[in-house]
């Protein structure tokens, strides 16, 4: 998989990386870890599963939620600035959305929501799944995570 690649440019450029998840529930995390020597890499993730966590864990704002709902762009974008903050990485980066079958509390549709920080600079892009099943759109999000990682470097 990707994720290889993605390793290995954080281990040539010297660079860590952080992960909140919410929808890929650890799934970023795991593919980076199969990679032998990864913890020179890896120095952690949070899985934020519930608004409640993501508030407690990652310092999500309540009001960030409120206004813009907990599958947005600048949800995800908190995210991944404090996952980068808190595990003190080079990168940071998260995903929160509706791999359904149901959706989330003001939200309306089958999404996610990516971030990535990569040193202070944040790029975040959005995915419909439209009628995948949960599975295939949590394997969707990990595969379009990885490759929007490897074009940073």
């Amino acid at each position: 998989m990707i994720s290889k690649k993605v390793f290995e440019e954080c281990l040539i450029n010297g660079l860590t990386i952080g992960f909140a998840e919410s929808m890929t529930g650890g799934s970023l995390a795991y593919e980076m870890i199969k990679n032998p020597g990864s913890s020179t890499v890896v120095s952690g993730g949070i899985v934020a599963y519930s608004i409640e966590q993501k508030i407690k864990l990652l310092n999500i704002e309540p009001a960030l939620i409120s206004q813009f709902s907990v599958v947005s762009k600048e949800v995800a974008e908190q995210m991944a600035r404090s996952i980068r903050a808190i595990m003190k990485t080079d990168i940071g980066v998260s995903v929160t959305g509706n791999a359904g079958p149901s959706v989330q509390e003001n939200t309306h549709q089958l999404e996610a929501w990516i971030a990535i920080d990569f040193q202070g600079v944040i790029k975040s892009f959005h995915l419909e799944f439209g009628q995948l099943t949960r599975l295939k759109s949590i394997k969707k999000t990990v595969e379009f995570t990885y490759k929007k990682l490897i074009e940073c470097f």
